[in-house]
């Protein structure tokens, strides 16, 4: 008897991992939203100077008789932890959606926003630019990627 033969070639297994598929457009949304409010708070509302009446007087109240030098800065450090969050959260929100599987695409995304971002700022009355604060919002999110990987460790 014989046996039929099919022109199929065997399968192989390829030294590189099949790339990932794209994510849905709704993995999306979370990204885009925070990204709207990184950019909002780049504009002038949220300068030195604005964000100074909401915290300095906080500050006053919460540690009585701080010196002005003080203030100055526990502001600065206040807005500089802002940076560092919001890029942390960033990094994580793309690792938990759209870019799952891809963390270091996932980080060059938030420096690329982060460059943009103090690009933007520069043509905002009352804020500056600075490669400093890209450094910083890009450490947030290298941050949140050890964070995550360590979490991931654990777990």
């Amino acid at each position: 008897m014989k046996t039929a033969t099919t022109n199929q070639m065997p399968e192989t297994k390829s030294l590189s991992a099949d790339p990932p598929e794209l994510a849905p457009l709704g993995e999306w949304v979370p990204v885009i939203l925070w990204g709207a409010l990184i950019f909002t708070l780049s504009t002038s509302a949220f300068s030195a100077a604005n964000t100074g009446k909401i915290i300095d007087p906080l500050l006053r109240f919460a540690i009585p008789g701080i010196s002005a030098a003080a203030v100055d800065v526990c502001h600065m450090l206040v807005r500089k932890a802002a940076h560092f969050t919001e890029y942390g959260i960033l990094f994580w929100l793309l690792i938990r959606g759209p870019m799952a599987q891809r963390p270091y695409l996932a980080l060059m995304l938030c420096v690329v926003y982060a460059l943009t971002d103090e690009g933007h700022q520069s043509f905002v009355p009352g804020r500056t630019a600075s490669l400093y604060d890209v450094a910083l919002d890009s450490t947030g999110a290298l941050f949140s990627h050890f964070l995550t990987t360590a979490i991931a460790e654990i777990v």
